[in-house]
């Protein structure tokens, strides 16, 4: 039931979105169906503009506290950390402390990239033959996201971690509004989240589970927050909150010792490359999918989308063909590159493309692809982007895998562990092995234009992280849409496995149909469904030096700039 409470702070948040941050929403004068000229579809978030620097993430808050750090002097990446920090109180279902993720970041002084890899990692003790749970201790794997955010912000950062940490710690100490986003993931899992007590006490406090406009406060999460301000990355993998995390994971049956803890190291590691019409590609490397999506790409440069409409049957048609393409290699190649021999050059080849694309045919839905196992889905995760007028980009990309992760908390962290180590492969090379990351289809993406840097975009999703990926690009770069019209464009999704193309309910019921003359069989979601996860994007006009954000209306998503 959509309450009172629920209208009051939609309304508000509106306001927020449109008057705090000065935005202008483009006049409608049309249904954006199969219509090409763009400049006159309106969006349901107003665009932003900036000229001096940029946050764009999955919440207002966790936006503002990027914003706070850009204002006080600081670059990109400190605002990408402070922006990381901050979210993981403010969006707990979908990341945290005791997750992971990947981040992209351009340095525009040294006019290069690089990619920081804070996957987890699984327990160094050999449980070969393990089946591995969706949820609870068995399925917690070693957090990255402490030691990453660490290490970027060491490295590339110019603040100390006490001032970028400092809005993330009033957060959880003060609390926060709960959104109604944030309300019904608490509500449809509360079952799971009222067996465990730390987590009830958060999210439940009087037994029944927070609503829209109440405030969540996480003390437990402030201390330990605190705790690494003041000690740097080495409190949570080998100090007070390493021994509170073994412990309990000793405790209740789970994996995870002081050892594997002190073992973690996030891996600065080079960003894969591609191009798709004239713009450079710099996205995440294995053991994640930014290679999956930069070859979709190269697939589609080989088909004149200009000249179909973005959601005609052709465009979906070409675009779902491609994404089957890349599917299968992913399933086939991609894993933790230090286990698995990852043929990257092979994968991005253009030629390679080119012969995948000459294997599509036009007029019907090709059969099946070879067939990769998909892990488990869930629409979790978050994505963050910022820019400075520096020219510095940031793309980070974060989860704890399932929505609330593992559904446990170690006794006095308010830490929420993830549940990564569902995401192992039967076979192939996202096969379990001790000390190696999972495979997974986050892709924090970077394009250039003429060498200059040009976007910052991400999305969570599970697997249509990559066919979200795919259609902001061709989006962008194909159909000219401004970054908030291709963020709200609505989504489509298939795979090798799949026999459905999944879409919004907004795709025009004319292209539903003729897809289904070609073969496809169709599931019609919401017409902004949380399925496709919660896009967020920075697009810069070097000439003008002007940001312009877009966030998505499928999450909490906000932009702020100044």
């Amino acid at each position: 039931m959509y309450t009172n409470r629920n209208r009051i702070y939609s309304a508000l948040l509106r306001l927020f979105l449109v008057v705090g941050l000065g935005a202008g929403l483009t006049a409608c004068t049309s249904d954006p169906g199969l219509h090409k000229d763009l400049a006159a579809v309106a969006t349901k978030i107003p665009q932003v503009s900036a000229r001096h620097g940029m946050v764009a993430s999955a919440h207002p808050l966790a936006s503002q506290a990027g914003l706070t750090i850009l204002k006080a002097g600081g670059n990109a990446v400190d605002a990408a950390v402070a922006t990381a920090f901050a979210n993981s109180v403010v969006e707990p279902n979908a990341n945290g402390l005791g997750g992971e993720g990947m981040m992209v970041i351009w340095l525009a002084d040294q006019r290069k990239a690089v990619a920081i890899d804070y996957r987890s990692m699984a327990p160094l003790a050999d449980k070969t033959g393990q089946k591995w749970p969706s949820s609870g201790p068995l399925s917690v794997a070693v957090p990255g996201t402490v030691a990453g955010l660490c290490m970027a912000l060491e490295k590339y950062g110019t603040k100390s971690l006490q001032e970028v940490m400092a809005p993330a710690i009033r957060l959880a100490e003060d609390g926060f509004v709960i959104s109604p986003t944030l309300s019904q993931s608490i509500a449809d899992d509360f079952g799971a989240i009222n067996k465990e007590a730390p987590l009830a006490k958060i999210l439940a406090p009087e037994g029944l589970p927070l609503e829209a406009g109440e405030v969540l406060k996480n003390p437990d999460l402030a201390k330990s927050l605190r705790k690494i301000a003041a000690g740097g990355r080495d409190v949570f993998y080998k100090g007070e909150l390493a021994d509170a995390i073994a412990s309990d994971m000793a405790a209740k049956g789970g994996l995870i010792s002081k050892a594997d803890l002190a073992a973690y190291q996030a891996i600065e590691r080079d960003p894969v490359r591609g191009s798709y019409r004239g713009f450079d590609i710099l996205s995440a490397p294995p053991p994640v999918s930014g290679l999956t999506v930069i070859e979709s790409l190269h697939i589609l440069e080989n088909f004149d989308l200009v000249k179909h409409a973005p959601l005609s049957k052709a465009n979906v048609h070409l675009i779902a063909e491609a994404l089957k393409r890349g599917f299968a290699d992913n399933a086939e190649y991609i894993g933790d590159p230090a286990f698995a021999k990852v043929p990257v050059a092979r994968l991005l080849s253009k030629g390679y493309a080119k012969s995948l694309a000459q294997d599509i045919p036009l007029d019907i839905a090709s059969r099946e692809i070879k067939a990769g196992e998909p892990s488990n889905e869930h629409p979790s995760t978050t994505h963050m982007s910022t820019a400075d007028q520096m020219g510095n980009m940031v793309a980070l990309t974060q989860t704890i895998s399932g929505f609330w992760g593992a559904h446990t908390i170690p006794a006095g962290t308010g830490i929420i562990l993830n549940n990564e180590m569902q995401n192992w492969s039967s076979k192939g090379p996202n096969t379990y092995a001790p000390g190696k990351r999972m495979r997974t289809t986050i892709a924090p993406t970077i394009l250039l234009k003429d060498g200059q840097v040009f976007a910052s975009l991400g999305t969570p999703g599970a697997a249509r992280i990559i066919s979200t990926m795919v259609i902001l690009i061709t989006n962008l770069v194909d159909h000219g849409m401004t970054i908030q019209q291709a963020i709200e464009s609505p989504r489509f999704y298939t795979r090798e496995s799949e026999k459905n193309i999944h879409l919004e309910s907004r795709i025009p019921g004319q292209t539903l149909e003729e897809l289904k003359t070609m073969g496809y069989s169709t599931s019609v979601k919401g017409a902004y469904d949380l399925f496709f996860g919660g896009a967020q994007g920075i697009v810069v006009d070097p000439k003008r030096h002007i940001f312009t954000g877009g966030a998505d209306p499928r999450r909490d998503g906000a932009v702020l700039g100044y």
